[in-house]
């Protein structure tokens, strides 16, 4: 009787129109976070809708329960319950189609009333993930997370995978996987979806070209630990092409110290007036990138010892001004500079040299500082012999 009488007065006149509303909610203003395409992400059991009722709502709609906003979650058998306005089945309906549909079923009681329909959270699924990655096992992940998420969340590759694999679904479909970068877009190839119930597997890489990238250097030796990647060969494939492939050049890269080490030599990856060497990349080949951070690393006998940021043109002797100046029993006449640990200019000479990232300054303490404690042993030996010839007198 009562859902009778609501409609009838939904269905006379503009009664609806004339009554005081609510303040506005804008859909837009809640679809601009949706984190997926709205006419491509097929609705399931699980996901997590958000309805708004756009332009407000009249006394109708509120004696017959309907909210603003309200989230409401796909069930089991596909269905959605909104509150004032009934079920809506809207399994496999994209975003935009579940939203016509909603729609069209309100405005059975609301004439005029506007509803929006947006994706609040996606639904969950749970992936095998097996083969050469930290670790293996099942995870759980959002359903627009794809493959190298779930290569994230097993804690990456292991020594020696392979970038491709693939995706078997619960159907027993094979999705081929891969994770090498393409030139032209800067993605991954083939980085599908998961899918629930699905198992991913990544091989032993059968021709592997190793990409050596250093890391940040040890504050003390100036030693720059280095980071090995292992990828996928590709037969007549140049230094370039492999650049890009396994995810493009860095602004932190030094083309024109970084080699590639062959079974015939090592080869220069850039050449001057000229750009990258035709050099082909072969299996076993090892790509050495020469990586700087961007920072100066000043140690020694100045008063504030450790990192300053880098200043393109600056040269050692402002380093040494940053960090504090030089102590009173400093020597910096003595001052190194050590690049890719290999010591590149001394005295005067280091002082005027421009430093460039990842170099080590090192401001010597003078040779009074350096011999202190043997000073302090002969002045000791010396005031002993003084007392024993005083004694013997």
């Amino acid at each position: 009787m009562l859902f009778f009488l609501i409609f009838s007065l939904a269905a006379v006149g503009d009664v609806s129109e004339d009554l005081p509303a609510q303040p506005e909610v804008r859909i837009q203003d809640f679809s601009i976070f949706e984190p997926v395409d709205r006419d491509e992400y097929i609705l399931g059991a699980g996901d997590v809708l958000q309805l708004v009722v756009e332009g407000g709502l009249s006394e109708v709609m509120l004696i017959s329960g309907l909210s603003p906003i309200s989230p409401c979650q796909v069930s089991g058998d596909g269905r959605i319950q909104i509150q004032g306005v009934g079920q809506l089945d809207v399994m496999g309906m994209t975003i935009t189609q579940a939203e016509a549909a909603l729609q069209q079923l309100a405005r059975l009681y609301y004439r005029r009333v506007t509803i929006g329909l947006s994706l609040l959270q996606p639904r969950t699924v749970k992936v095998w993930i097996t083969g050469m990655v930290a670790r293996p096992g099942q995870y759980t992940l959002y359903v627009i997370n794809r493959v190298s998420d779930l290569v994230s969340a097993a804690g990456g590759m292991s020594s020696y995978s392979s970038r491709t694999g693939w995706m078997v679904t619960a159907s027993g479909d094979s999705v081929f996987v891969d994770l090498h970068f393409d030139p032209n877009t800067g993605r991954p190839v083939s980085d599908p979806f998961v899918d629930g119930g699905a198992g991913v597997v990544f091989e032993l890489v059968r021709s592997p070209v190793y990409v050596v990238r250093p890391g940040i250097r040890n504050y003390n030796d100036a030693y720059a630990v280095p980071e090995v990647e292992i990828w996928d060969a590709s037969p007549g494939e140049t230094i370039e092409e492999l650049m890009y492939r396994i995810g493009g050049i860095t602004g932190d890269v030094d083309l024109a110290r970084s080699t590639l080490i062959t079974s015939r030599g090592p080869a220069p990856v850039w050449l001057p007036n000229q750009g990258f060497a035709d050099q082909l990349v072969q299996a076993g080949d090892t790509l050495r990138l020469v990586v700087h951070g961007n920072d100066i690393y000043v140690a020694g006998a100045v008063h504030q010892r450790g990192i300053i940021s880098y200043t393109p043109g600056a040269s050692v002797r402002v380093y040494v001004e940053r960090a504090g100046g030089k102590v009173y029993n400093a020597s910096l006449g003595g001052t190194t500079v050590t690049r890719d640990g290999v010591q590149i200019a001394s005295g005067e000479e280091a002082l005027n040299t421009e430093a460039l990232p990842g170099d080590v300054i090192e401001v010597p303490y003078n040779w009074v500082a350096q011999h202190a404690q043997e000073i302090g042993i002969l002045a000791t030996v010396v005031g002993i012999t003084s007392v024993i010839i005083n004694l013997s007198r």
